[in-house]
């Protein structure tokens, strides 16, 4: 038994029917890529992306402590200056 594409005695219209398959065959294999590629886009996080959005929480956090801290420090000192209180 042999296979059917085997045979040598196809019509040009065949030929180009065959050729027309493989064309959307390749494309639908793109197709497929791409969906694939969109998955792993939405994949869920990893512990590597999960450790650097805290990390990158924490410095926010304590950046901004550390500018209320120093603008309540110097807000404070002004106001011991103005009442002339000794320190």
């Amino acid at each position: 038994m042999g296979r059917k594409d085997a045979q040598h005695c196809f019509t040009p219209v065949d030929q180009h029917r065959k050729q027309i398959g493989k064309h959307d065959w390749k494309k639908s294999k793109k197709e497929i890529k791409h969906m694939k590629s969109r998955a792993d886009q939405n994949a869920p996080l990893s512990t590597q992306q999960i450790v650097l959005y805290l990390g990158l929480g924490i410095a926010v956090v304590t950046t901004l402590y550390m500018f209320l801290f120093w603008y309540l420090g110097l807000a404070a000192v002004e106001d011991i200056s103005r009442n002339n209180v000794p320190v």
